[in-house]
């Protein structure tokens, strides 16, 4: 065997010089050495290798940093500098059987780093703290390298004591705005350099996701589960710089993504586990926008993954916390729309030709699934209107992912045919209300007026109408307002929602969307309208028949619920929807529909009024007073007076 003195000989003599220093303890020639490997040839760099762990004893670590030990800080300080200077330019079987033999001499010497200098422990730091945090984590990052077995799993970087570590590094790396900290060089053979100090820590954290007790650490270094469920927040925003990195699109990086997405996933499943646990942090979270941010991030990171089962976690945690809000949020319907502008329904589809994804939910197919919400949210204004924008663009570049699966087409198709018959319908029904819109939507304007700059006042009641001046309003109030202005309300759904979990009504207090139902007045009556042209010769008779049978002394209060997005239609009597109708009594309700049907061209009418259902949230169905009679009232009414 040669020996460690006739290897060195063979290095050039200045090298050769520098390197005996280092052996003889001096700070200024491996300072040099240091500086000088970067010429030095692979071979070379191999016969170098031992050099760099001599100082690296674990029993010289010091307790604390002090004047007294400032040696053995810069030995082993240049120590780690040196070994990754060489790691990424010699072969990977020498580089990995240092690192793996000397692993547990490196670990004491991290630590010390890291609570000394990067956590500030120490009042002595002949170290700037800026090169360490760059030191510390490029030796992590190729420790989890060097360290993974044949499954792919890294023993060095994820064992317990690192757990602190590793965590501290992710939150700063999170939480630090400087650029000097944040910019970092680590040298992969052949691959060019990871240069984000973010993506260098969750690759690190990603892969400590297989240690139980790092989440609790996580989370103690946070400082807790607040605090680190919007420190997930912030690393799921950071993620398109993150993933910007030059030499992030090599075969190899891209492996490492997989820790990417899992880091991903974890802080996903945080900001749901916290959602749950207040609404408050719930509502806070949709007032950041974190679904804009968690779709625009995976959107980033899909064509990017590479394994399914990988694709299918990043999915699953994303779209279960969408569901989540849709069933819990104040405002499903701007959650949607905030799902939607960013590229949620893209997603679902490229993801179908990969098959079902099994989630929590109990969903069984996620495209199918998007579908059937996307669907029931259609009849909501705001919703409409954006799918109506982008249904050509989806046309032609969804459309032919959609061929792919026979389901899946099935799905794309009919959504389509929804959309663009919703449309038709919504501007057959604009001819007949004559609407004012604006940058807030529609609403309905009392006497035509066209005068400019003049500020219509709302009615605090049904908040549909407006009045351009209060004497107009006092007029409309005595001359048929005060009547209509109850029905429109019944029809915006201003103080009531429901659940069909059972046969019998479940009354919550307040809708979730009356501001949205107001701006969709007008699709709801076009809705209203077909679904009685559709089963209004033949089904709604039977069902009247049987109501009429089944409450005898409600003959003359039946009324007609229709499914504007269920297509389905029943029958009870009106005392099952006083709830509907707050401050109106059974018999005031009963005269004043009765008054209106015999002014209306309808002829005699087996039933007193209709009503229809629509998704409020998920799982919630609401119901409303007929919009095309409300709708009619104030308009029919107020133009006869």
């Amino acid at each position: 065997m040669i020996s460690a003195e006739t290897l060195l000989s063979q290095l050039p003599q200045d090298v050769l010089t520098l390197a005996q220093g280092v052996l003889d303890r001096s700070v200024t020639d491996f300072q040099q050495l240091c500086n000088r490997i970067a010429d030095c040839s692979e071979s070379e760099l191999r016969i170098l290798q031992p050099v760099f762990y001599v100082h690296l004893n674990p029993d010289r670590v010091p307790v604390k940093s002090t004047p007294a030990t400032t040696t053995d800080i810069e030995l082993a300080r240049w120590s780690l500098t040196g070994i990754v200077t060489t790691l990424g330019n010699i072969d990977v079987h020498s580089e990995k059987r240092c690192l793996l033999s000397a692993w547990n001499c490196i670990i004491p010497w991290l630590l010390f780093f890291h609570n000394q200098f990067i956590m500030y422990g120490a009042n002595y730091r002949p170290v700037d703290r800026t090169p360490v945090i760059k030191l510390v984590a490029s030796i992590l990052f190729h420790g989890l390298i060097a360290g993974r077995d044949l499954d792919g799993n890294s023993k060095l970087a994820t064992t317990t004591a690192l757990c602190r570590p590793i965590a501290e590094l992710w939150v700063l790396a999170i939480e630090t705005k400087d650029e000097d900290v944040l910019s970092i060089q680590v040298p992969l053979r052949d691959l060019g350099h990871i240069t984000s100090l973010r993506l260098v820590t969750t690759f690190l954290a990603g892969e400590s996701m297989r240690n139980e007790s790092f989440l609790t650490t996580l989370q103690e270094v946070s400082g807790g589960v607040g605090p680190f469920t919007s420190a997930a927040l912030k690393y799921v925003k950071i993620i398109p710089s993150v993933v910007k990195d030059p030499d992030i699109t090599s075969e190899a990086v891209r492996m490492e993504l997989i820790q990417v997405v899992t880091m991903f996933s974890t802080c996903v499943r945080f900001i749901i586990g916290t959602s749950m646990l207040s609404a408050a942090i719930r509502e806070g979270f949709i007032v950041r926008h974190s679904i804009r941010h968690i779709f625009s991030a995976l959107r980033i990171l899909q064509p990017l993954i590479p394994g399914k089962g990988t694709t299918e976690q990043a999915l699953a945690s994303s779209f279960q916390y969408l569901f989540f809000l849709l069933e819990r949020a104040d405002g499903p319907v701007s959650v949607f729309h905030e799902a939607l502008r960013s590229r949620a329904l893209e997603i679902a589809i490229r993801m179908a030709p990969f098959g079902p994804v099994k989630m929590e939910a109990n969903l069984h197919n996620l495209s199918a699934d998007f579908f059937e919400i996307l669907y029931h949210y259609l009849v909501h204004d705001k919703i409409l209107t954006y799918t109506c924008k982008n249904v050509d663009a989806w046309s032609n570049t969804l459309g032919p992912i959609a061929r792919q699966d026979e389901n899946l087409w099935k799905d794309w198709s009919a959504m389509e045919r929804t959309i663009r018959s919703y449309v038709s319908l919504r501007s057959q029904e604009e001819l007949i209300r004559r609407p004012l819109s604006n940058e807030k939507g529609w609403f309905l304007k009392c006497c035509g007026g066209t005068a400019e700059g003049i500020q219509l006042r709302q009615c605090a009641g049904c908040q549909v109408v407006r009045y351009c001046s209060k004497r107009c309003q006092r007029d409309s109030c005595y001359s048929h307002h005060r009547l209509s202005c109850k029905f429109l309300k019944a029809a915006v759904g201003e103080s009531f929602r429901c659940s069909e979990t059972s046969f019998l009504l479940t009354i919550y207090p307040g809708s979730s969307s009356p501001h949205h139902v107001k701006r969709s007045l007008r699709l709801l009556a076009a809705l209203e309208d077909r679904q009685m042209s559709y089963q209004g010769d033949d089904d709604i008779p039977k069902l009247i028949a049987a109501a009429q049978r089944q409450y005898p002394t409600d003959q003359e209060r039946l009324v007609v619920e229709l499914g504007v997005d269920k297509l389905d239609v029943s029958v009870r009597p009106l005392r099952h929807y006083l709830f509907l109708f707050n401050g109106l009594s059974e018999k005031d309700i009963v005269e004043s529909l009765l008054s209106w049907n015999s002014k209306e061209s309808r002829g005699h009418r087996l039933f007193l009024c209709s009503v229809i259902a629509i998704n409020d949230q998920y799982y919630s169905r609401q119901i409303l007073f007929s919009p095309r009679t409300a709708l009619n009232m104030e308009m029919k009414l107020g133009r006869r007076c």
